[in-house]
């Protein structure tokens, strides 16, 4: 078999802007959806419509993908064909005041029923005064009055003749009441007058008096009864106005609202409480209140218009960026009075799920677990399916204030909540409510298939990007070098990335280079100088790795062959930036029970995917070799320079050639890196980051100078994910470089050694001069017991 080095045209699928019929993307419609994600849409809306309860949605998928505001404006559109949801209000409750009552109204008439309370309030306050003045009024209360005025002078006067009949005068004394005194030709006595009368008439006259006594206290008993009457008759009078005024004043709210039995219901309690403080009411606006008795407040007659919908346009979409439990479920207010807190109705403030009831809520679910009971409410509202406006320091046992108890809001809306897949799957295992509420999962991919119609939304989106940021548009190089930026940041060749966070910071890099040189448009050319100055400026690790291996303080060997030893090829991450750095990895054998010994996992250094790695290398080497007798090895593996946590299987091809080599004592090629996984029978597997590891052995061997050969060998199944950039394409191309697509061990012992790899013929053996037939007299040797004089095999001398 005999590899070849792939062509320079498999190393990166270019984009050709001829292909696109526009001059810019400026000419571009809006995109119609987010790119490549159809199935999340379709299930975005399957949850949005579904009317069964529990069928709350889920959207899972990386950040940077525009799952929210491709969500939002999907909801919107499903949204703006629904009916706007009802207005709800808080009254005062006349029976319980501390718990008010919630009443719905038809969308836009919550504000009218507040206006029209608040109109009331004001007109009454204002009528009462103007009733006391009206001419109907005095002249009603006058002709009162005057009755009683005729009714208690007559009485006055009859007992005024009997008291002169009996030569008395009856007169007002100074505290409003009556006596009687001695009078004299119709006049009243002076007391020096009296007191010159003989005792005999002073006796006389003192007697008189004392029988006319009680007829004067009937007198005035009958004036008092005469007085309690007539204010009987002002009060009525009062009243029987008043009441007519609050019915003229209350009728239009009536008639108004006279479909919605709970607002006739309420507007009856009303008219029955303003009733009873009528007196009150009309005593302050006589002016007649005291310090003792409080002006009459009607507060409790306004309205709280709680949620207002008259200008919704179907239903509400609500984004809730902080899930706290008043954002979440609404609050009641407290305010200080002197010492105290006090609150009523007009305190109850609404939350998020008032304001999207009949609608959708979007949530965060990381920030929703992180406050202290917000998913806990959540989960009770969604499951008694209503409001229940709670209080922290209640809901924890530990309010030291009193409040009111609003009643609860049927409550009918869908949630969404967004968050990685790890937290969907972690709820589902622990939470056994999550499931019964979040019936529909929505699943954003990171990528999607690299063809036309998906290219073109990709397109139609950045040109929107443009639009709304203030940027410039793609030209067509430009749209064509976007469009191989998303492959390459997929990793795929064949995918596109549509983490539009990652793509709009391009964009944005790119206008800025473009105004730098005076463009009116984004070329190629301000893109590929974005890119090269992103990774400058991440790039500071980077460049700290290959100045190590450049000044041999990290030992990799680029040229000339060695036994045991090979290039292998890592990735190494910091935020936002991967490169490739090579790993030189050794191994050592000798005679032995069998066993493969991974330094890495003795250090304990590798994680479980690498320990995978080297167990299924021992599978291979026992089951390629081993077939006839048990192996006979003693092997120990090595990441050298290796100082930190190593995870992975994609170096295991990279082991297993180190330590067939060592066995074969076949020396390896050092010009040549490789990476790819194995399984037992030796198929190399894909293995992920392959651009990054190809690029950061490429480098290493440029900053040398090349060397014959200079390359990497990868799986052939990653052919399919090199996107490669210029440099390493143009290297290839001009014959500095290559690249080798390996399907199998041998293949890979072939370019690393220069030796045919050899298969068993009938017989169950190797042929000579090959490299498995080294591999397996040199296991052969091992398995054998100690004997006194060498022994050749297949033409050399194992010691």
């Amino acid at each position: 078999m005999t590899v070849k080095p792939l062509g320079a045209d498999r190393l990166c699928r270019k984009t050709d802007p001829g292909q696109f019929a526009f001059s810019t993307t400026a000419s571009l419609a809006p995109a119609a959806g987010p790119v490549g994600q159809t199935r999340a849409m379709r299930a975005i809306a399957f949850g949005a419509r579904i009317g069964h309860p529990g069928y709350n949605i889920f959207v899972t998928g990386p950040h940077g993908t525009g799952k929210r505001s491709a969500v939002r404006r999907a909801l919107e559109g499903i949204a703006s064909a629904m009916p706007a949801p009802p207005d709800w209000v808080y009254v005062h409750n006349f029976r319980a005041p501390h718990r008010p009552s919630a009443i719905k109204l038809a969308a836009g008439q919550g504000a009218k029923l507040k206006s029209a309370m608040g109109e009331f309030v004001r007109a009454l306050q204002a009528a009462m005064p103007k009733l006391f003045d009206s001419d109907e009024y005095k002249q009603r209360r006058n002709a009162i009055e005057a009755t009683f005025r005729t009714s208690a002078d007559n009485a006055i006067t009859k007992m005024r003749q009997r008291a002169e009949a009996h030569g008395l005068a009856l007169v007002e004394s100074e505290d409003g009441g009556f006596e009687f005194v001695p009078q004299r030709d119709g006049l009243a006595m002076s007391q020096d007058e009296y007191r010159s009368l003989p005792k005999e008439d002073r006796d006389a006259l003192m007697e008189r008096a004392k029988g006319l006594r009680p007829d004067l206290e009937q007198t005035l008993e009958a004036i008092g009864a005469l007085r309690a009457h007539a204010l009987a008759q002002v009060h009525a009078l009062d009243r029987e106005l008043g009441e007519k005024e609050v019915r003229r004043l209350m009728t239009p709210i009536v008639e108004r609202f006279e479909t919605n039995r709970e607002i006739h219901a309420h507007l009856e309690s009303v008219f029955q409480d303003v009733m009873v403080h009528l007196d009150l009411l009309q005593a302050a606006a006589r002016g007649e209140t005291d310090e003792e008795h409080d002006e009459p407040s009607f507060h409790r007659y306004d309205v709280n218009l709680l949620v207002d919908n008259g200008e919704t346009k179907g239903a509400p979409v609500v984004s809730l960026p902080l899930p706290s439990l008043s954002h979440l479920v609404g609050k009641v207010e407290h305010v200080p009075v002197l010492v105290t807190l006090i609150t009523d109705f007009m305190f109850i403030r609404a939350g998020a799920l008032h304001r999207a009831n009949g609608g959708f809520l979007l949530i965060d679910l990381l920030d929703l677990l992180q406050q202290d009971v917000s998913w806990e409410s959540l989960k009770r509202a969604l499951r008694e399916s209503r409001i229940r406006i709670e209080n922290l320091a209640e809901v924890l046992d530990r309010s030291p204030t009193a409040t009111i108890q609003p009643d609860p809001i049927p409550l009918d809306l869908k949630i969404v909540l967004f968050g990685e897949a790890w937290l969907f799957h972690r709820l589902r295992q622990f939470d056994p409510d999550f499931a019964e509420f979040f019936k529909v999962q929505a699943d954003f991919s990171t990528f999607a298939d690299r063809d036309a119609d998906n290219s073109g939304q990709l397109l139609a989106l950045l040109a929107d990007m443009a639009r709304g940021g203030g940027l410039k548009q793609l030209d067509r190089a430009g749209a064509a070098r976007m469009i191989d930026e998303a492959s390459r940041m997929s990793g795929d060749a064949e995918k596109i990335s549509v983490r539009t966070g990652g793509l709009s910071d391009l964009m944005r890099e790119a206008d800025h280079f473009a105004g730098e040189a005076g463009r009116s448009v984004i070329t190629a050319e301000d893109i590929t100088r974005a890119v090269v100055t992103k990774e400058d400026r991440s790039g500071r690790f980077k460049a700290l790795e290959q100045e190590l291996i450049k000044r041999n303080i990290v030992l990799i060997d680029t040229e000339g062959s060695k036994v045991g030893q090979v290039n292998g090829l890592t990735v190494l991450s910091v935020p936002g930036f991967a490169f490739g750095v090579p790993a030189r990895i050794t191994a050592r054998v000798r005679p032995g029970n069998g066993r493969v010994t991974d330094i890495e996992r003795l250090a304990e250094f590798s994680g479980p995917t690498h320990v995978k790695g080297v167990q299924i290398l021992s599978g291979y080497l026992n089951g390629h070799y081993a077939t006839a007798r048990a192996l006979s090895l003693s092997a120990s593996i090595a990441f050298e320079q290796s100082y930190g946590p190593i995870d992975g299987d994609s170096a295991s091809a990279a082991e297993l050639i180190a330590v067939l080599s060592a066995i074969a004592d076949v020396p390896l090629r050092q010009g040549l890196a490789i990476t790819g996984s194995i399984n037992q029978h030796g198929i190399i597997q894909p293995i992920g980051g392959a651009n990054e590891k190809i690029e950061g052995f490429f480098e290493v061997c440029a900053s040398r100078g090349f060397a014959q050969p200079n390359g990497v060998l990868i799986p052939k199944a990653n052919i399919s994910n090199l996107m490669l950039r210029d440099e390493v394409v143009d290297a290839v191309r001009a014959g500095r470089f290559a690249v080798y697509a390996v399907e199998t061990v041998d293949e890979a012992i072939e370019v690393l050694t220069g030796m045919r790899a050899g298969t068993r013929n009938p017989a169950g053996t190797f042929s000579r001069g090959t490299f498995n037939r080294r591999v397996a007299d040199r296991l052969t040797w091992f398995a054998r017991p100690r004997i006194l004089k060498p022994i050749r095999l297949d033409g050399w001398w194992p010691f």
